[in-house]
This record gives C-alpha cells, sequence and structure tokens, in this order.
C-alpha cells in the first residue's frame, strides 16, 4: 500500500503543479483539466513502476520497511526492545554525555593565531 500511497502524492502534486503553471500561463481551463488529468495519471504510474522495480530488485520496498518500523513501535509500547537493535544499550550513555554538556553554559572563545595549527610545505 505504501507504493499505491506515494504513486498517488506525488501524482497529485504533478496535478497541481500543471494546474497552477496552466491557470498562469491563461490557457483554457478545459486544457488545464485535461493536461492536469493526464500529468496525474502519468506521474502515479511512472513513480509506482519505479518502487515496484526497485522492490523486486530489492534495493528499497517500503511496505517491508513501514511493516518493521510497526514491528519496532509495537515492541517499544510492550517494553521490550527490538530483537534487531544491539546499539539501543549505547544509546542511553551517549543521552547522558548529551545532557551533561547541556547543563555547562557554552563559552565562546574568538579564534585566535596562536591557536591554530601551522602546516609545513611540502619540500
Amino acid at each position: 500500500m505504501a507504493k499505491l500511497y506515494a504513486a498517488a502524492v506525488f501524482a497529485f502534486i504533478a496535478a497541481v503543479v500543471i494546474v497552477v503553471t496552466g491557470l498562469s500561463s491563461e490557457a483554457r481551463f478545459i486544457t488545464v483539466v485535461f493536461r492536469s488529468f493526464v500529468g496525474f495519471v502519468s506521474a502515479g504510474l511512472i513513480v509506482y513502476i519505479v518502487l515496484r522495480i526497485l522492490a523486486a530488485r530489492d534495493i528499497i520496498d517500503f511496505d517491508d520497511f513501514l511493516e518493521a518500523k510497526d514491528e519496532e513501535a509495537l515492541a517499544e509500547l510492550e517494553g521490550e526492545a527490538p530483537a534487531e537493535s544491539e546499539a539501543g544499550d549505547q544509546q542511553p550513555v551517549a543521552d547522558e554525555a548529551e545532557t551533561g554538556a547541556a547543563e555547562e553554559p557554552a563559552q565562546f572563545e574568538p579564534l585566535s593565531t596562536e591557536d591554530l595549527t601551522r602546516m609545513k610545505t611540502p619540500e
């Protein structure tokens, strides 16, 4: 279903762009409507076909991606850590380091020439 939703979103955006450009160029209304319908259908088909090809070649499948995200969200709600995430144990350590740095006021020191590292040119 994610493929259909993505195709519909891109098709709608294409139709809106065609309507705006058609009306700003003072084209007839029936011409703008026909062109926006053709643009809606063609953009939707192109996006859907590209997403199907990407899924068939195992590059990315948005349906599987969304299912995995749903499983992770359900695991978090139940209080369980996702099985695939081994980096979850390291996350609180990074959060503690960030909060410790945020509590200290940041001091701004202008850059001076003494603090710069000078590189020697190769001979």
